[in-house]
């Protein structure tokens, strides 16, 4: 999350204050507005405008466009928010010495940042920390496994993404039935036993194909253009690719020599492998498991954007959009309705028994 780490708290409500006496009469005037709700959760104008300043000082944010700018922006106040909403929903609730120890650790590494913001901003932002860490622990890495064939199909991929490669290609021209046509003949061929250097000869529009056989030399996939690296990353030797498009043109890929690196048995890692592998993993998991929580999340929320008014923040048209399927909103709202029911009935038989 992009978030300044001292915004304050996101139930703020609209803030007024007096002006002076204009014409003998009292005048109150707005000084901030209700931006954006996401069920439970408000926030503000000035700190939606605190997280766009936060996003501005990135020195990534030079690259982006303003359209990719309020999309983040927008992103990450809702993931914010709906984490912090899921939390009540939950009813987590930070143990009180936690925020002081966290505080006592700032106070011991960080102690500047105590002259600038006060304690009570500090233990907030915390809390707030503690709410959405405590919600991705329980909803997503909980449901993170490791087994060894994960760590052997990881090892795998990691010596087929390390190796050299020997390949070659057929380069294919022609209208999109030809194509089709001349894919059909070449696979038929090559299922009777016809070598790819042959079929090369033969059919490939790459005028050296007919001396090479349409080996174009040893790469690792990462050399290579990016289509057909990620082609070649699943490519096993001996097998023709499907179509792969490229700015060059349509290709047949085939990997005819592999050269894997040295110092790695998938069948017989060493410990320390063991641990980057599983760390790598569950990275790649958690990673992919969240995206697809605060889809589903997203989804089923209730969001309003009021208007931003002259405040320089995207409107609801900026609002990124998420199609999934299958996900059962009424299902989600009600997932922690079991446990009160349940607490309940323990309290009924407890008052029975008395």
């Amino acid at each position: 999350m992009l978030f300044n780490q001292f915004l304050r708290s996101l139930f703020a409500v609209t803030g007024l204050f007096f002006a002076a006496l204009i014409n003998a009469h009292a005048e109150t005037m707005v000084v901030d507005r209700i931006y954006l709700i996401v069920n439970s959760q408000m926030l503000t104008r000035s700190e939606a405008q605190d997280v766009k300043s936060a996003i501005m000082a990135q020195n990534s944010s030079a690259e982006k466009t303003q359209a990719e700018l309020e999309k983040q922006l927008l992103m990450n106040l809702m993931q914010e928010m709906l984490l912090l909403d899921r939390a009540n929903a939950l009813k987590i609730v930070p143990m009180e010495r936690e925020i002081d120890a966290r505080l006592n650790r700032l106070a011991e590494d960080q102690p500047h940042l105590l002259e600038i913001y006060s304690e009570e901003n500090l233990k907030e932002q915390f809390a707030r920390d503690f709410k959405k860490h405590r919600v991705i622990s329980r909803e997503v890495d909980s449901r993170i496994n490791i087994d060894t064939s994960d760590i052997v199909n990881y090892c795998d991929q990691q010596l087929r993404k390390d190796r050299k490669i020997g390949l070659a290609q057929i380069l294919l021209q022609g209208s999109e039935n030809e194509i089709k046509q001349q894919v059909e003949k070449i696979l038929q061929e090559f299922g009777n036993g016809v070598s790819f250097e042959d079929l090369a000869k033969s059919y490939s529009a790459d005028s050296s194909a007919k001396r090479t056989g349409g080996r174009l030399g040893v790469f690792k996939p990462g050399d290579l253009l990016k289509e057909i690296g990620d082609v070649t990353n699943d490519l096993k030797r001996g097998q023709i690719s499907e179509v792969v498009e490229t700015q060059l043109g349509k290709h047949l890929l085939y990997i005819y020599q592999e050269d894997f690196p040295q110092g790695l048995d998938c069948q017989n890692i060493s410990e320390t492998q063991r641990t980057n592998f599983s760390n790598a993993i569950h990275h790649q998991k958690r990673t992919a498991l969240l995206d697809t929580y605060m889809n589903e999340m997203y989804a089923c929320a209730h969001i309003e954007i009021k208007d931003p008014g002259s405040s320089g923040l995207p409107g609801a048209l900026a609002l990124p959009e998420v199609e999934l399927e299958n996900v059962n909103c009424q299902a989600r709202r009600v997932m922690v309705i079991p446990q009160k029911k349940k607490k309940k009935k323990k309290r009924n038989r407890g008052d029975t028994k008395s």
